[in-house]
């Protein structure tokens, strides 16, 4: 009797751990960690937040980022990123003013992407999919002023390191490449927290005197292209 007990209870406990190693198998959350290569082009007063030198002013940047997928459409990461922003006046037919924007940048977020289409791990027979990005982080920020500009007495000058908070929302593709590692496109708008990115600013006094003018909030746009790798057993 205790001999057919103890041979019921290994059935019962081979059976249960089969069912969860199978279960903890199937599941579709899993690491995924990757890097890209960058370009930024920014959007603030002395372009006329415009692209139209787009190819001119794009600068080039690096980044890592760390993502949890939650199941085949929603996942969360963090990401780290550093590049540069530039413009300048003869590019937008205001040569004679010779401002400058050269600015180095340190952007740190968290974010959340979602598929339109199911990917990831049990879902193979999909090889790509587009998805939409939301994240919200900190900002860090480096203006190099040009020292040749002749800044009217209602510019106010920035020349240190700023900080300040940052949001992006943007669009993007996914490529399988094989098995465990995916291909990342995106373009993303980046919105900062100050309006003296470039180094400058109008001066308050020169606001209230002037109450058409005023200190816009700058951005960029960022395009983005990578490579990640997932962690999983298949």
């Amino acid at each position: 009797m205790i001999m057919k007990n103890i041979k019921y209870i290994a059935l019962v406990a081979a059976i249960v751990g089969t069912t969860f190693k199978a279960s903890a198998q199937r599941t579709t959350a899993f690491l995924e960690l990757g890097g890209y290569a960058m370009t930024q082009n920014y959007l603030g007063d002395v372009n006329g937040a415009s692209l139209s030198a787009l190819t001119q002013e794009a600068r080039f940047g690096l980044g890592t980022q760390l993502k949890y997928n939650f199941n085949s459409l929603l996942s969360v990461g963090a990401d780290v990123n550093y590049g540069s922003i530039y413009s300048h006046d003869n590019l937008h037919g205001n040569a004679t003013r010779d401002y400058q924007v050269d600015t180095d940048l340190l952007n740190v977020n968290v974010f959340t992407n979602v598929h339109f289409i199911p990917f990831g791990k049990y879902n193979q027979r999909n090889h790509h999919t587009p998805f939409i990005h939301v994240g919200v982080g900190a900002l860090t920020y480096q203006p190099h002023l040009n020292t040749n500009a002749q800044y009217p007495e209602e510019i106010a000058l920035y020349p240190g390191t700023g900080h300040t908070y940052t949001y992006a929302v943007g669009f993007g593709w996914r490529i399988r490449r094989s098995l465990k590692s995916f291909y990342n496109l995106g373009i993303y708008y980046n919105g900062f927290g100050v309006s003296n990115v470039e180094g400058f600013n109008y001066t308050q006094e020169y606001l209230d005197a002037n109450p058409a003018e005023r200190n816009a909030l700058d951005g960029s746009i960022t395009f983005k292209f990578g490579m990640s790798l997932g962690f999983f057993e298949q």
